[in-house]
């Protein structure tokens, strides 16, 4: 099968997905269908979803660089779901403790790539903002990350 000619099939998601579902613990990785949370919410009946990571389908621009090198632009935002075993503080806290380091690591592993020219990231654009995701009555605690992000796509452009 022929890899997808378009910068979130063909560029984006290859690259993430690999990175997201190396993380120690996570038992979910999944891309949206740009329909909000859907694919997560029916994945949740059939299977264990936490620790899980949902990334929604990005919005995305291009970008020339010294009229040689095309990118394209990715905004990115990504759920970092943990679920607490009862609705104890402790237990609250700890969720959301592991859902933002297993984000971190997530970051980290985008600069180290940074810095070796595997992505464009725009550290300025990183933001994370604690989040609580309901479902009936079940909770999840995590971390929404939020990012720019740029990949070469001159094989597609080109």
């Amino acid at each position: 099968m022929m890899p997808e000619q378009n910068p979130t099939d063909g560029l984006f998601w290859p690259y993430l997905e690999p990175i997201l579902r190396a993380q120690p613990g996570v038992n979910y990785v999944q891309l949206s269908d740009a329909n909000g949370m859907d694919r997560l919410l029916e994945d949740s009946r059939s299977e264990e979803v936490y620790p899980g990571i949902f990334v929604m389908r990005p919005r995305y621009r291009g970008r020339l660089v010294e009229n040689a090198l095309q990118l394209a632009m990715f905004e990115m935002i990504a759920y970092f779901f943990c679920y607490a075993d009862s609705q104890q503080r402790e237990d609250v806290d700890a969720a959301y403790r592991q859902a933002e380091a297993t984000a971190s690591t997530v970051l980290k592993k985008l600069h180290t790539d940074h810095r070796c020219y595997a992505n464009y990231l725009d550290f300025d654009s990183i933001q994370m903002d604690p989040v609580l995701y309901t479902t009936g009555s079940d909770a999840a605690y995590g971390y929404e990350l939020k990012l720019k992000m740029g990949l070469p796509a001159n094989e597609i452009y080109s």
